[in-house]
């Protein structure tokens, strides 16, 4: 009974502890903070900058051969801004502004000088780290209520720009899914002509599961008006309960009646990166019902809480490495954040590989790269008794 209530009121003790720290910013914590914040907004601009250039020259095809106004290529640059910022930008700023700020403070030895005065190394970093935690808090929502709906703007704008080149955005190729009576296999779905080329087959089910008719048309469309699938060049055959074939007719052209409409075969959400966690959660259960598989969705559910975290870990690892720079900061900070965000990002990207493909759970497939990062950074501050 003691343990329940002493864990509370040792929470309130370490809160009120770090507010009176904190609140108000001593002297020490301005100056720090103020050369970081100056850094760090001027290597988010520069590196905007780089990335946005890096990505007009993936694209400059389809900019200069598009047949779209210009204002799309405009449109479709501003709103891939928030995606380039949310992913890459932030936390190479971060992790390069800490990084380089500590280090600076550490070549002049005013870290030493701040230490010797009796502040411990995690107190003098501590509005860094704050800061760390407040951006991920940030970036949780942004990408929320920003980012994922404009990544959908970005997507329009794109398909926009190479209409009429030969790409077949929102097509459908070779698609097997689960209908309300059988499956259906597709070769090509055409959502502009709105009618199936190349193959469409139909597999409609008993209650027991055994298969009763198979229809296999070369072509179909739908009649909006009569609700039938005007198929050409069909082959149908009708199977008994011992599953034999019973029959087998063809027919140059003929009418069905299925329980599916064209609107069921279309690509109705696009990608995952462009769904908020409500819009992923109606998407995994439309998966379900369709038979297809949803690791994608699942692993982004994580995500949307995991990968601002590393905002946190970038700002972790920028504190310790900035403590043991004894030379040139910009360099050495500039060497130390490309190493650390390029193994994270191969790190993470194998982690949601496995987990959107069955190899393992999503949820470790998404948290076991943060997880690592975090234990490593504790290990770190604890080890080196910072």
């Amino acid at each position: 009974m003691s343990a329940i209530s002493f864990r509370p009121h040792s929470l309130k003790s370490f809160f009120r502890k770090w507010k009176k720290e904190l609140i108000p910013p001593r002297i020490l914590d301005k100056y720090l903070f103020g050369e970081f914040f100056k850094i760090f907004i001027g290597t988010v601009i520069l590196l905007t900058g780089i990335m946005l250039l890096s990505l007009v020259n993936d694209n400059m095809r389809n900019f200069t051969t598009t047949k779209a106004p210009r204002y799309h290529v405009a449109l479709f640059l501003v709103y891939s801004l928030p995606k380039i910022i949310s992913t890459t930008v932030v936390s190479m700023s971060l992790m390069f502004s800490i990084c380089f700020t500590v280090g600076q403070f550490s070549v002049n030895k005013e870290l030493v000088s701040m230490m010797a005065a009796g502040v411990s190394f995690f107190r003098i970093v501590a509005p860094l780290i704050l800061f760390g935690i407040l951006m991920w808090i940030v970036m949780l929502f942004a990408t929320e209520l920003i980012v994922r709906p404009v990544n959908k703007l970005a997507k329009i704008e794109h398909d926009t720009l190479t209409e009429g080149m030969g790409t077949l955005a929102n097509s459908v190729y070779q698609f097997h899914v689960k209908g309300k009576e059988g499956f259906y296999y597709l070769y090509f779905y055409d959502p502009d002509k709105d009618e199936i080329n190349g193959g469409f087959n139909y597999i409609r089910l008993r209650p027991d599961g055994s298969p009763e008719t198979v229809i296999s048309s070369l072509k179909a469309k739908y009649n909006y008006e009569t609700k039938l699938w005007k198929m050409k060049t069909v082959e149908e055959w009708h199977f008994d309960n011992d599953l034999k074939l019973s029959s087998q007719e063809s027919f140059v052209e003929k009418e069905y009646e299925l329980p599916e409409d064209p609107a069921y075969f279309k690509v109705p959400a696009g990608s995952v990166e462009e769904m908020n966690l409500f819009q992923l959660k109606e998407e995994e259960k439309r998966r379900i019902q369709k038979g297809l598989s949803y690791g994608d969705v699942l692993t982004e559910k994580h995500s949307v809480f995991a990968l601002p975290m590393m905002t946190i870990i970038v700002t972790l690892i920028g504190t310790i490495a900035g403590y043991f720079t004894k030379k040139t900061a910009g360099v050495a900070s500039l060497g130390i954040t490309i190493g650390v965000v390029l193994i994270y990002y191969i790190f993470n990207s194998a982690g949601k590989s496995l987990g959107e493909n069955g190899v393992i759970p999503p949820f470790v497939g998404v948290w076991i790269t943060p997880g690592l990062f975090l234990g490593l950074c504790f290990w770190m501050f604890r080890r080196m008794n910072l």
